[in-house]
């Protein structure tokens, strides 16, 4: 009798990690449409699924708009997921997280993994469109100011024009310092604290930063520093003082 427990608890086991992995992709796609973020939980036929899950959990726990999904890396069903994120290398269990627009920040195994950690991978709105755009293999030109800044309309009209001249090879992105949201992205890209106007920062479509602008604004300037394959080795474009 108590072979058959066994067996039937084993079968029960399988059963719930099924339904756990069940429709992974829909499962991401129905927590992007809510605006949420994704935590998911990659492992192996389940191995260690619980104890990398419950990670995942309090995670969510620091973060109002995010979800937990569950991804088993051998299932066939799952192959079109596991090619757009990465994942087949993947020898142990991890944690991906995926921002509201489905672009993958940093993932961590379980031994790396924190919910503190987590939760500060989850990108602010902003941060999330230039990251998107990185993906795509576009620049990114974001626009930095403060509400009552004269110059912030020419700052973004150059920025849009250069977008233009680059034919959908860059987008512009818009970025307030007031914006309580917007923080960590701000402390990550640290403009000038005494700057008086809006500030342009141009990255490529790698994600290095090339060159920041002040007024007045140029936008052949700020395409041709898009345009660039690598970041200056010293700020400005200036090489000739760099240290070899």
């Amino acid at each position: 009798m108590k072979i058959v427990r066994t067996i039937l608890t084993a079968a029960a086991m399988s059963m719930m990690f099924a339904g756990a992995f069940a429709q992974s992709q829909q499962a991401i796609d129905a927590e992007l449409k809510k605006g949420n973020a994704v935590f998911l939980v990659v492992t192996d036929n389940a191995r260690d699924l619980a104890a990398t899950k419950d990670i995942a959990v309090k995670a969510k726990a620091l973060c109002a708009r995010s979800a937990v999904v569950t991804l088993d890396r051998l299932d066939k069903a799952n192959a079109a997921v596991i090619r757009k994120y990465g994942l087949t290398s993947t020898k142990e269990p991890m944690i991906l997280v995926i921002a509201s627009n489905g672009v993958a920040t940093n993932g961590y195994t379980r031994k790396e993994a924190t919910p503190q950690l987590l939760a500060e991978e989850i990108p602010t709105p902003r941060q999330s469109d230039a990251l998107l755009a990185f993906e795509q293999k576009k620049a990114a030109i974001v626009v930095m100011y403060r509400k009552g800044m004269a110059d912030k309309a020419a700052a973004v009209e150059a920025s849009k024009k250069a977008c233009a001249e680059m034919k959908g090879g860059a987008i512009t992105v818009e970025v307030d310092l007031d914006d309580k949201t917007e923080q960590p992205f701000i402390k990550l890209l640290k403009p000038s604290k005494t700057a008086k106007g809006t500030q342009v920062h141009v990255f490529n479509k790698a994600g290095d930063i090339i060159e920041t602008y002040t007024a007045p604004f140029s936008a052949a300037k700020i395409a041709a520093a898009a345009r660039q394959a690598e970041a200056p080795c010293c700020p400005g474009g200036n090489s000739k003082d760099c240290k070899k």
